[in-house]
């Protein structure tokens, strides 16, 4: 076999996960097979697997390639080194959170929240999955430096919580999850369009910002 460029191959990895990440808009991801990958690609079996082993590589590929494109990391760390308070940054970290979720709902946040079905009905493609998603760019990142930074409000006397911090971060991570999935099913599959209430992810990020300040005890 004749010896092929980097860029080749890199040109060919990104048509496959182009192509990923258009069956992924359409299809529920647990319905997903590497057939459907093959002919949105136009390239042949053989050729997908030259580059992918599995389908689940593959998708590990598209949610590792889109959190990379959005500069998830260095954003975050550009709220915490450029913000002077804690409070300040708490504020810019759930803006950040809404508008990230609002510019890749379709792609990212769709996959993710499908995940938790394959994971449940599958969990030896959860311990197979989750390894290879790299923890600094999965939204982990994010909990990890807002905690830490109310942490460092409430030991430096800025915060004085009204709840343990312990309650404070299971209310912030239950009610992300919660955001999420809700605007995952009213956007992405039309659930709740009977419903008055129209779930917009930067308005409800705001909100529960303004509660996690309340429990720190700063308005």
């Amino acid at each position: 076999m004749p010896k092929v460029s980097p860029e080749y191959v890199l040109r060919k990895k990104n048509t496959i996960l182009e192509a990923a990440s258009s069956v992924c808009k359409d299809k529920p991801l647990y319905e997903i097979t590497m057939r459907d990958i093959i002919k949105a690609s136009g390239m042949s079996q053989g050729g997908i697997y030259r580059y992918y082993s599995d389908l689940d590589e593959i998708l590990v590929a598209v949610i590792n390639q889109t959190n990379a494109n959005a500069n998830y990391t260095q954003a975050v760390n550009a709220i915490i080194e450029n913000t002077d308070s804690p409070k300040e940054s708490i504020k810019k970290l759930f803006a950040f959170l809404g508008e990230y979720i609002k510019e890749n709902l379709f792609t990212i946040g769709k996959i993710q929240f499908e995940l938790t079905i394959v994971f449940a009905n599958n969990p030896e493609r959860q311990e197979k999955i989750l390894p290879n998603i790299t923890e600094s760019e999965s939204g982990q990142y994010l909990v990890e430096q807002l905690f830490r930074t109310i942490h460092e409000g409430i030991s430096s006397g800025i915060f004085k919580p009204e709840v343990a911090p312990e309650e404070i971060f299971t209310f912030i991570m239950t009610s992300i999850d919660g955001i999420v999935r809700d605007v995952v099913l009213q956007k992405c599959y039309g659930m709740f369009q009977n419903s008055q209430v129209q779930f917009d992810e930067i308005r409800l990020m705001d909100t529960l910002c303004k509660s996690v300040l309340l429990l720190l005890g700063s308005k």
